[in-house]
């Protein structure tokens, strides 16, 4: 698999105290004010679905310039006093918040949350896995209750139960969430994790000849692929991913307002309809391009 040169690492360390004032902890000034799962209470509860994504990155300007040109994202204060932290909207639809973090030298990275029906008991039982606690079960008003580990191998995810339920599976829409895919350099110790804790299924695919790539099933609905690293200097983490219409035209965007391009599309690898670029302020995320008429 070709990437462009650069390193895709991140500590998730550094994370830390920004999670912490945004639970509004350790006494931070800036408490970060979070709007509910969905807007649409319908109460379904999706376990395993990737129901929200957070963005915490170095510069809130130039990434939000950046998602609205790529992806037509639009963005809301969530205090009217502070530009610090703002809403992700969707066709008018709260999908995710973008946070500017205070140290600027670290780059930015996205937060990955996964609805699960217990978040305090499926926190204790990722830690008697081997995660690593970072923020510990918090209820957070409209959001609902909220944990934040590492797994294993250190890679950087968050556990939600709301109390409105999640939001509604649709088809694949341009500009919207697919779902979340792992990089682990421990496939079948990662399948084992997550399978514990989720409770999710494993199904094996063909996408590359050098990468072993599995989908994770809950309910018999696909929720998130794990792939093997392929390259040393790339720590485990778990990538966002959004649905585009035309992918070539996506990644022109993205390089024509200073996104990066790290895995351009490859016909060996779903023919050609996948990519991973690093926005402006270094937040990693992947496209793929769907057709209509397949669903």
């Amino acid at each position: 698999m070709k990437r462009d040169s650069c390193k895709l690492f991140f500590s998730p360390y550094i994370l830390v105290l920004i999670l912490l004032c945004s639970a509004g902890l350790s006494g931070c000034a800036t408490k970060i004010i979070v709007p509910p799962i969905t807007g649409r209470a319908a109460g379904l509860e999706l376990t395993g679905k990737f129901v929200w994504f957070d963005l915490y990155t170095t510069d809130i300007v130039q990434a939000t310039r950046f998602y609205d040109a790529v992806f037509n994202w639009s963005f809301e204060r969530t205090d009217p006093e502070s530009g610090k932290v703002k809403n992700i909207l969707f066709d008018h639809e709260r999908i995710g918040n973008v946070i500017e973090r205070k140290d600027k030298a670290k780059g930015s990275q996205w937060l990955s949350f996964i609805s699960v029906r217990n978040t305090d008991a499926l926190f204790n039982q990722a830690l008697d896995s081997g995660a690593t606690k970072l923020i510990a079960p918090k209820d957070m008003p409209d959001r609902g209750r909220v944990a934040v580990v590492l797994d294993p191998q250190e890679a950087l995810f968050a556990l939600v139960t709301s109390p409105l339920g999640d939001p509604a599976d649709v088809k694949p829409t341009n500009g919207y969430w697919l779902g979340a895919e792992l990089w682990t350099h421990d496939v079948d110790a990662a399948i084992q994790f997550y399978a514990t804790l989720v409770g999710y299924t494993a199904q094996s695919l063909p996408v590359h000849e050098q990468v072993r790539y599995t989908q994770l099933l809950a309910n018999a609905i696909p929720r998130c692929g794990v792939v093997s690293i392929p390259w040393e200097d790339v720590s485990p983490q778990w990538v966002p991913y959004v649905a585009v219409l035309d992918i070539q035209e996506t990644l022109a965007r993205v390089e024509a307002h200073g996104g990066r391009i790290l895995i351009r599309p490859q016909m060996d690898i779903k023919s050609g309809r996948v990519a991973i670029f690093k926005d402006p302020t270094g937040g990693i995320l992947g496209i793929q391009e769907f057709q209509p008429e397949e669903f």
